[in-house]
């Protein structure tokens, strides 16, 4: 045994944060939000204009960079001649060893079309958080869309340390007060809020106590889609009048990877990608 954690170790000293699998180094939950939202203070909430009551949006998760994103790059490619495409969501784990979240920013700061993304547990290994908030900025956050007769509203969460936090939790409920006044709402976060067994550690799963304020709070305010990563393969359920969609991953290692593209009307249209 001593002999195997000397060459887990040595072999893999950049990519594996044995600290960070039992309480993520970064920052914790309640810090990351305070400086999310002072972020947030300074930059003010984003708004897209778009000149028909339909746009399109490309989501995915569980990037895993390691040197160069080379899936992730063509779906940028793909997202960025797609004229109906308004922004792409990245939903966490984007890094897989230390320094990588600067590689992945550089190559979607080579495209126009915006990312918003959000931080996942891997993120936050080797206190990485601060290359995050550096190079995408806020974790807590919301943007808007607004068409010629409708707004959308679209809230990014930080579960990236296993759990939202009181701090994150009174700021969504904040948020919410005022859903009537969007047609759609669409929240998102990293880790899949069912899942349960203890596999990641801490940062697997979040504490049952937060999944049912959770859960009741998204069905109290009629939220559209939850969209969630971390597990890495696609499931669908539908809960409280709530659609919770988890993505698959998007690694280039991986035997399996897909990507979403939702059309946003009167419902959401779905088209799954996987021929990367």
């Amino acid at each position: 045994m001593i002999s195997l954690w000397a060459v887990v170790l040595l072999t893999g000293c950049e990519k594996l944060d044995l600290t960070g699998l039992v309480a993520p180094a970064s920052a914790e939950a309640d810090q990351r939000v305070h400086e999310s939202l002072d972020i947030n203070a300074r930059e003010g909430v984003r708004n897209f204009n778009v000149s028909a009551d339909t746009y399109r949006f490309y989501a995915c998760a569980d990037v895993h960079t390691e040197v160069y994103p080379y899936r992730y790059a063509e779906v940028l490619r793909r997202q960025e001649a797609d004229s109906a495409a308004l922004f792409g969501l990245l939903l966490g784990d984007i890094s897989n060893r230390k320094g990588a979240i600067h590689s992945i920013a550089d190559v979607v700061a080579g495209f126009s079309k915006p990312v918003m993304a959000l931080v996942g547990n891997h993120d936050l290994f080797f206190d990485q958080w601060g290359d995050f908030k550096n190079r995408f900025g806020s974790s807590t956050y919301y943007f808007t869309v607004t068409t010629p007769h409708y707004r959308d509203l679209y809230i990014m969460l930080d579960s990236g340390g296993g759990c939202h936090g009181q701090t994150q939790m009174k700021w969504l409920r904040d948020v919410l007060k005022d859903r009537e006044k969007y047609r759609h709402c669409v929240v998102c976060s990293h880790v899949n809020i069912f899942r349960t067994d203890l596999s990641q550690f801490v940062s697997g799963n979040l504490p049952l106590e937060e999944t049912y304020e959770l859960m009741d709070l998204l069905s109290a305010n009629h939220v559209d889609l939850y969209l969630q990563g971390h597990d890495h393969h696609r499931k669908e359920t539908v809960y409280g009048g709530v659609r919770y969609m988890i993505l698959d991953c998007l690694k280039d290692a991986a035997s399996y990877v897909s990507y979403f593209v939702f059309d946003v009307s009167d419902g959401f249209g779905l088209t799954v990608h996987d021929d990367l």
